[in-house]
């Protein structure tokens, strides 16, 4: 995550699109729930964020 990318994507996109850009980043393909950033692993199922199918 780059501090700058997320600031340039803000001031391109405006803030709502960005939060809609990253609630679906950091959603879980597999149930929904949300991705640690910090640990990639899905808060709610436990699944890995880059062993996720889709």
């Amino acid at each position: 995550m780059s501090m700058i990318q997320n600031l340039n994507a803000i001031k391109d996109n405006g803030i709502e699109e960005f939060i809609k850009a990253e609630n679906e980043k950091w959603k879980c393909k597999s149930c929904g729930g949300v991705i640690n950033v910090h640990k990639d692993i899905c808060s709610t199922c436990g699944k890995q964020r880059n062993t996720e199918s889709g």
